[in-house]
């Protein structure tokens, strides 16, 4: 895998579409990204194919105690990611049913419910590239570093 595939993740998960709330970035999808990271190295994820899983909210939800703890500004709602980073150049959502104008008016509906997600979501698809990278112990930890810096 060249420098320059890892530099280019590097580049977009530092630069990651967040909302700000009193002056603090929100954490959701750094923490959401984070999770993933965790759940390839575990052998949970295996493949670029990122399902809205009971065990992805539960490593979501150790993340954010483990990162944010209890916060006055944001609330730790996994399906808000989820749907968000669909905004990401890496992160495709492929809905249950295989209608995108159908996906394109949720998400502007905002429905970030885990229900909602699970009942319409099939899963998410992130680059194969990026699958490759998370394959490797070293680039893992450059993602995760960059992630804490910029968000954490």
């Amino acid at each position: 895998m060249s420098l320059s595939n890892m530099e280019k993740y590097i580049d977009y998960f530092s630069t990651l579409h967040t909302n700000t709330q009193k002056g603090v970035k929100a954490p959701h999808k750094a923490i959401m990204l984070l999770s993933v990271i965790d759940l390839v190295e575990y052998g949970v994820i295996t493949s670029n194919q990122i399902e809205f899983s009971e065990r992805l909210e539960q490593q979501f939800q150790h993340n954010w105690s483990r990162y944010v703890g209890q916060s006055d500004v944001f609330q730790p709602r996994v399906g808000t990611p989820f749907w968000h980073l669909n905004n990401e150049p890496f992160w495709r959502l492929v809905p249950v049913e295989e209608d995108k104008e159908m996906l394109t008016a949720l998400q502007m509906g905002n429905p970030t419910s885990a229900r909602t997600t699970r009942k319409l979501i099939r899963y998410a698809e992130i680059d194969k590239e990026l699958f490759d990278l998370l394959q490797d112990e070293t680039y893992r930890a450059k993602f995760r570093t960059t992630l804490i810096k910029h968000y954490l």
